[in-house]
């Protein structure tokens, strides 16, 4: 049977948002081709464990194993999958890296034509995941798996509900559009001195082509979120790997999206 890998990089909202969006197409090409779709983590059987169960088995994954500090390569080599999707983040990339590299795609919309992706492919998450199945799986764990490193704040779980204050960054020129549809949903403003106080809530960036999301942000804490609004006509870079999502077009059509009851439960 054919196998499609999925990273799914651990939050403590469960699991990246470009990994969920990962699994979703995963589980349409591989109910399309007749794939198992496993997820893949690194994990130390911890409570915080669960949180990574759950989030898989909603977006569609068949099966999940907590890696060790082999990372993927074992799995790899064992499986042969058809494909591998990471998130387009510094730890997604990082993970790529040990396979060779993956190509970056924008994710704006489920339809995909899955034959044309590189074999190892980053996941920008410009689209809330589709699915929201009601099983739970049953994670297996690599021989090695309560040797990795997890991050400080896995121990500390409960403290970073990722839920608070929307905040929006934007260039002095923003138009009034834009602005009226910040307002719209309560997004309140910040200067550049917030940027290193970011620690909670989500923050809306609106710089532009010329402020791209600073180093600043990827020190940020566990519990905060970014959401990039790089406006029309945008390529990815390699800033975008330090938001969260990627919302494509003109901004104040981007940024009315997150009036919809689906974004409401992400930002508020």
């Amino acid at each position: 049977m054919a196998h499609i890998l999925v990273y799914a990089q651990r939050t403590p909202q469960g699991i990246h948002p470009a990994s969920a969006a990962a699994l979703c197409l995963a589980r349409d090409i591989g109910s399309e081709r007749g794939a198992t779709v496993s997820a893949v983590c690194p994990g130390d059987a911890g409570r915080a464990d669960q949180f990574v169960i759950g989030a898989v088995s909603r977006f569609g994954a068949d099966g999940l194993t907590f890696l060790g500090p082999a990372g993927l390569r074992p799995l790899q080599e064992r499986l042969h999958p058809l494909l591998v999707f990471v998130p387009h983040t510094e730890e997604g990339l990082a993970a790529a890296e040990t396979l060779g590299g993956a190509e970056a795609l924008w994710l704006q919309e489920p339809e995909v034509e899955w034959e044309r992706l590189a074999s190892i492919t980053a996941i920008v998450a410009g689209t809330l995941p589709w699915y929201e199945l009601p099983a739970i799986i049953d994670a297996e764990y690599d021989n090695e798996a309560s040797l990795v490193d997890l991050p400080e704040w896995v121990a500390r779980l409960e403290q970073h509900s990722g839920r608070g204050p929307l905040r929006h960054f934007a260039r002095e020129d923003l138009d009034q559009a834009t602005r009226a549809a910040l307002a719209s949903i309560g997004a309140k403003p910040v200067g550049p001195e917030y940027l290193d106080q970011h620690t909670a809530g989500t923050l809306l960036w609106l710089g532009g082509a010329d402020q791209p999301v600073p180093e600043a942000l990827a020190a940020r804490g566990p519990g905060a979120r970014v959401i990039l609004f790089p406006g029309e006509g945008a390529e990815i870079d390699v800033s975008w790997t330090r938001a969260d999502w990627v919302l494509p077009g003109a901004w104040p059509e981007a940024v009315k999206q997150l009036h919809s009851e689906l974004w409401k439960p992400v930002i508020v």
